[in-house]
């Protein structure tokens, strides 16, 4: 979609010498790079992916830094952002580089690429500056030529509200705990808003439940999480157990962390006078406490979401989620994104905070929990 000022979804496949109109697999009109970028080089991969947009790449010989300069809607608008990657040897080399992205001269991630056959993506939220968005590849070994396989800018209106223009939030995970197939960007819009993907993750200590159909498009209330994500979860074996799980926020450490969990009891187990309750804890820090509705509740309460931001954490975070008090069910988890933050208001640092900060910052958001 797109208006005089610019796009709203822009899906670039880099590489490509034509574009690709939208498909009942992908409902995404993608575009060549030519219109974005005057530099690098085209390359189509001896492979055949089953994403066609990741078949071919743009590669850059040439320079420290190599942007794209992107004509999206006009200054503060919140978008998605995700770079692809998908080395495939195409250089005969067997040599995956590294190199770093930037987005407006601000530090976005350090890209890592491998000989894996799986598609890597970095992703941010980011709230747009100026009417064109500069994102950059830039060199950071003479050896390693830095290369990019697809670039999408999607527009999230309406969702992640207490998100600012100098905070922009780099994704570590998008996890649909319980099931065994990811939500993927390209399905119908209609049934995944804001185009996330959403990684599939069974855990055997726990049940992983999931509703068999579910007659609804999408979910209405924070963030419209997918049916399809909502539909699955994991759930504590007994009634007094608890759901233990460690988020990982390598390569980065010292980080200001923020979670959202979701939480929707989606095979009704609610009988007559039930009731269902969690508490979430961070590193043994009771930080809040929901009810988990029922698939069947009112149209905005199918589903509750539950934002923890602004905590310091030091490379991993143990998550906890137990039964509150009253609580006559076994406590559940459907998904969760976890995010870490990077100052965009002047140049782009991360965060690092100290223990005394970390310890102030907790005991603040208990006191506004409980």
């Amino acid at each position: 979609m797109t208006t005089g000022y610019g796009f709203y979804d822009l899906s670039t496949d880099c590489g490509a010498l034509i574009r690709t109109a939208p498909t009942h697999n992908s409902h995404k009109l993608w575009q060549t790079d030519e219109p974005f970028i005057k530099t690098g080089e085209n390359k189509a991969l001896p492979t055949t992916n089953t994403l066609f947009q990741m078949n071919t790449l743009c590669y850059f010989l040439e320079g420290h830094k190599n942007c794209y300069s992107l004509p999206l809607q006009e200054a503060y608008r919140k978008f998605l952002f995700r770079a692809g990657f998908y080395y495939g040897n195409y250089d005969g080399l067997s040599k995956p580089p590294s190199f770093r992205l930037e987005i407006d001269g601000n530090i976005w991630a350090n890209v890592t690429t491998s000989m894996s056959e799986e598609m890597i993506y970095y992703e941010l939220f980011y709230i747009t500056k100026k009417s064109r968005t500069s994102m950059c590849l830039i060199r950071t070994m003479d050896s390693d030529v830095p290369f990019i396989s697809s670039l999408e800018a999607h527009y999230i209106y309406d969702t992640y509200k207490w998100m600012d223009n100098t905070t922009a939030l780099y994704v570590h995970n998008r996890i649909n705990y319980g099931a065994s197939t990811s939500v993927e960007r390209g399905m119908n819009l209609h049934a995944q808003h804001y185009n996330r993907i959403w990684k599939s993750k069974e855990i055997s200590n726990y049940l992983n439940i999931h509703v068999e159909f579910i007659d609804y498009d999408y979910m209405f209330g924070e963030n419209r999480p997918p049916w399809m994500v909502m539909g699955y979860a994991i759930q504590a074996r007994n009634l007094t157990d608890s759901i233990y799980l460690s988020i990982d926020f390598s390569p980065r450490t010292a980080v200001q962390a923020y979670f959202i969990l979701y939480f929707m009891d989606p095979v009704s187990r609610f009988e007559q006078n039930q009731t269902s309750s969690v508490e979430i804890y961070i590193e043994d820090n009771k930080m809040a406490v929901t009810d988990i509705p029922n698939i069947d509740g009112y149209l905005y309460d199918r589903f509750h979401a539950v934002t923890l931001f602004s905590l310091p954490v030091n490379g991993s975070a143990n998550v906890t989620i137990s039964p509150a008090e009253g609580s006559t069910l076994a406590p559940l988890l459907n998904a969760m994104e976890v995010f870490s933050a990077i100052d965009v208001s002047e140049g782009g640092h991360l965060f690092n905070f100290s223990s005394v900060l970390f310890i102030i910052s907790l005991h603040v958001l208990i006191i506004l929990v409980t």
